[in-house]
């Protein structure tokens, strides 16, 4: 979906956001109420970013706790209010399963391709993480744009 929506803006010049949102602590989760309490906070995670998005935006598990949002024609200050939009609503509240309430947060990465910029879907993706990473080391629950 990605590698499509970075061809389509090529054709026709509108920007393209990505948010890359990694629960926090999420291995503590695992740790201490097990895999499957794990499985059901990742699952209520996409469900919540899932209602905080447009019917016509694409979301995906990237890996482990990582989950990519691809946001078609939104311009850096649409992908910022998307990104905080997303974050809240997996704040929300506390995700109930069978092991217990658990409370959840995420650190999101946002990347955009707007104007007369060009990236592979790589490079955005790279750009994407380093917001991540940046929002994580910034004391996590929070939202960092790549430059």
């Amino acid at each position: 979906m990605l590698a499509s929506e970075v061809s389509r803006r090529q054709r026709d010049g509108r920007p393209l956001a990505v948010l890359l949102a990694d629960l926090d602590h999420f291995k503590r989760i695992n740790d201490t109420f097990g895999h499957l309490a794990g499985d059901a906070v990742l699952r209520a995670a996409a469900r919540r970013i899932r209602g905080a998005l447009r019917p016509y935006d694409a979301l995906g598990r990237y890996g482990g706790e990582e989950l990519l949002v691809v946001l078609p024609a939104c311009d850096l200050a649409g992908a910022r209010e998307a990104a905080e939009r997303v974050r809240a609503a997996i704040a929300a509240g506390p995700v109930p399963t069978d092991y217990g309430d658990i409370d959840v947060t995420a650190s999101i990465g946002v990347a955009v391709l707007e104007g007369d910029a060009v990236l592979a879907v790589d490079s955005l993706l790279q750009e994407a993480d380093r917001a991540l990473y940046r929002a994580k080391h910034a004391g996590r629950n929070r939202v960092d744009v790549a430059e």
